[in-house]
């Protein structure tokens, strides 16, 4: 296949070698065949002219202004209603080199078409086929799939005692990837109540939910923690010392006041400005200090009592940990939904009657009997008759509530209410029974997750289990419930898209190393299944055409809370090591893939990433169920070589994809 050069001085190394850098460098990568044959840093005074006489026997590119990035990894795919044609064109399109692949929920259709990408299964396990998995694997597959609850009428679940998983999955050496959603099956035909309904029925189907009540309103048994103030964060006077805060290399200096405990419980008003600079141990918060008053003989024992909390070191995870439990006590959605439920109910007029006095007859006055012998004679009136005379008045006038009539009166229209159906406790209580049946010896990858609780709960549990890692679909850190209109069902997936609360934190999260990797959790749901006429989420299949934007989506987020220069060129490698170096590590293709680097394969992204575009441009067919159509993304993808050869320029595609197989995985 001969050999070419590429001459960049933005060329993105993320790999953890002597030659790390936190920014983008100045180099010729040399490519032979499939491989990279070598990557040669250039000192900046050189110009790109000498370099391509020097390396003349090469044909070297000239790619000077342009960023090399290694090529894109999705490990959350899962195949519908689509061929390999549409599904990996659309990939390239958007830098994928790799894609894993899951069989679909919905469809059993085999696959057809080119592939313009690599692709590998995952390999979907079960309650009935757990003694198959070395039988599986000798097969090739990437990785194992599973799930705590079935997502559809056609999946299985994990058994309910994982001891048996655990033990074959060691035999093979691969990850396990798992959906730790646990719902509760009576809660969950309350959020979707056509999710066994057959796909041919499923359209002309009367949805039976109720939707005046919610499975957000529903919560799982508070845990003892969740109820009890945690010590370190104790109620204390605006006078008391201020907290002082000491950290080593791995931690992030901030000086926070007492006052921080009365910030937003959604998350949203919290005002930390966090400066990221190369990496989270460069992160720096302006100090907040406060005179000391001077202490009596009395108060000064009264603090010596107190000694404990005041001498604990406050770390940025600890306020992450306090900001996550505060946002489980939100009911923002819950409050949102509520407020709903009240739509159709039209002003509410108060009927004002014109004051008169209480009637007593023709005199308004009270008459005795005919036959009295003081007839004619105005009696005082009895004192029930004045004390209605006095009330009448005062009484509360009656209201008149008239329903107002709408075209838009469906319920199943409004994702707010699909949004409090799905709550986020059914994640968490998932990744908690996770957790309790874990060995530290097995790769466990946990996907499908959307709630920051339940992605905290992984990162605390990493101190026993190092090999646990967790992913974020990129429509998660991109839309949230506020970027979803009424019936835009193409939004509809599980687990869903949530508030910007949960966002904030969500990034928050990716920042301090608690996510590993950014998906697409791409999954094309024919338009007829989606009911775009109606907009019924409740008859809507879950999945979202998501693929082949991660980069740019990701890269358009970034660019909106950072301007500095340098700070954008550090989280350009970032992206790298999300999007490409650690889901090669998942999967155990990290000698040969997700970082550009000598030996292994030249998969390349060129791209432009201060040049906007309006997406999706050069996407395939299907690119009128993306939620990404229209969208202003940052970053203009020119070229995409898989394995040393051209698969995308721009504007042309070549189909230069193949099926990845991983033999020999057994580690007996």
């Amino acid at each position: 296949m001969g050999k070419k050069a590429i001459i960049s001085k933005h060329i993105v190394l993320c790999s953890y070698t002597q030659n790390y850098s936190h920014h983008p460098i100045y180099g010729i990568i040399l490519i032979d065949g499939e491989i990279i044959h070598d990557v040669i840093f250039l000192d900046e005074n050189i110009p790109v002219q000498a370099i391509i006489e020097k390396y003349s026997e090469w044909d070297p590119q000239d790619c000077s202004d342009l960023y090399i990035s290694p090529g894109l990894i999705d490990i959350n795919v899962r195949r519908e209603f689509e061929n390999y044609t549409h599904l990996t064109k659309a990939a390239v399109a958007g830098g994928v080199t790799l894609i894993s692949e899951e069989d679909g929920y919905y469809t059993d259709n085999p696959p057809t078409g080119e592939l313009f990408c690599d692709l590998g299964k995952i390999a979907l396990i079960d309650a009935t086929n757990v003694n198959s998995m070395e039988v599986e694997a000798c097969k090739g597959c990437l990785a194992f799939k599973g799930y705590f609850y079935p997502p559809s009428n056609s999946v299985r679940a994990l058994p309910h005692n994982m001891t048996e998983v655990y033990s074959n999955l060691e035999k093979t050496g691969l990850p396990l990837f798992i959906d730790p959603t646990l719902p509760d099956p009576r809660m969950l035909y309350m959020a979707s109540p056509m999710r066994m309904e057959a796909l041919e029925s499923r359209n002309d189907a009367k949805t039976s939910g109720n939707l005046n009540v919610f499975a957000g309103a529903f919560s799982n048994a508070i845990e003892s923690e969740g109820e009890e103030e945690d010590e370190d964060y104790s109620e204390e006077s605006p006078q008391d010392n201020v907290k002082r805060m000491s950290f080593d290399e791995e931690h992030i200096k901030i000086h926070s006041s007492p006052r921080t405990k009365d910030r937003s419980l959604s998350g949203e008003g919290f005002n930390y400005e966090l400066t990221f600079q190369r990496n989270l141990s460069h992160l720096v918060c302006p100090e907040i200090t406060e005179v000391e008053e001077e202490q009596t003989p009395a108060k000064k024992s009264k603090r010596k009592k107190n000694h404990k909390s005041k001498s604990t070191i406050y770390t940025i995870f600890d306020d992450l940990d306090r900001r996550i439990r505060e946002s489980q006590q939100s009911i923002e959605n819950l409050s949102l939904a509520e407020q709903f439920t009240y739509h159709e109910s039209g002003p509410t007029q108060f009927l004002i009657k014109r004051k008169k006095s209480l009637s007593l007859g023709p005199a308004d006055s009270y008459q005795s009997d005919s036959d009295s012998s003081d007839a004619g004679t105005v009696k005082a009136a009895p004192k029930s008759a004045l004390y209605e005379r006095r009330m009448v008045n005062r009484r509360p006038n009656p209201i008149k509530i008239e329903k107002k009539s709408s075209e838009n009166d469906n319920k199943e229209r409004l994702y707010i209410y699909h949004l409090a159906n799905f709550p986020d406790h059914w994640e968490v209580s998932g990744v908690e029974k996770l957790i309790q049946s874990l060995r530290s010896n097995i790769s466990i990858h946990v996907v499908n997750i959307s709630s920051a609780a339940a992605i905290n709960k992984i990162r605390q549990a990493r101190d026993h289990f190092p090999n646990l890692t967790c992913e974020i679909p990129a429509t998660q850190l991109y839309f949230t419930n506020n970027s979803i209109g009424d019936g835009q069902t193409i939004f509809k997936n599980t687990p869903p898209i949530r508030n910007r609360g949960n966002c904030n934190l969500l990034w928050d999260l990716l920042k301090m190393k608690a996510i590993d990797c950014i998906t697409s959790q791409h999954a094309y749901i024919d338009p007829s299944m989606k009911s775009l006429d109606t907009g019924n989420f409740q008859k809507a299949l879950n999945g979202i055409c998501a693929i082949g934007f991660t980069l740019q989506a990701i890269w358009t987020m970034i660019n909106v809370p950072v301007s500095s220069h340098t700070q954008l060129e550090h989280y350009i490698v970032r992206m790298s090591k999300w999007l490409s170096l650690h889901p090669s590590r998942i999967l155990g293709l990290q000698d040969k893939r997700g970082s550009i680097e000598k030996g292994k394969y030249a998969d390349l992204v060129i791209w432009a990433p201060y040049e906007r575009v309006l997406a999706p441009e050069v996407h395939s067919e299907k690119k009128e169920m993306s939620p990404f159509l229209s969208q202003n993304l940052q970053g203009r993808i020119y070229k995409v070589y898989i394995r040393g050869k051209l698969a995308h320029d721009g504007t042309n595609f070549k189909a230069r994809g193949k099926k990845i197989v991983r033999m020999n995985t057994n580690k007996n």
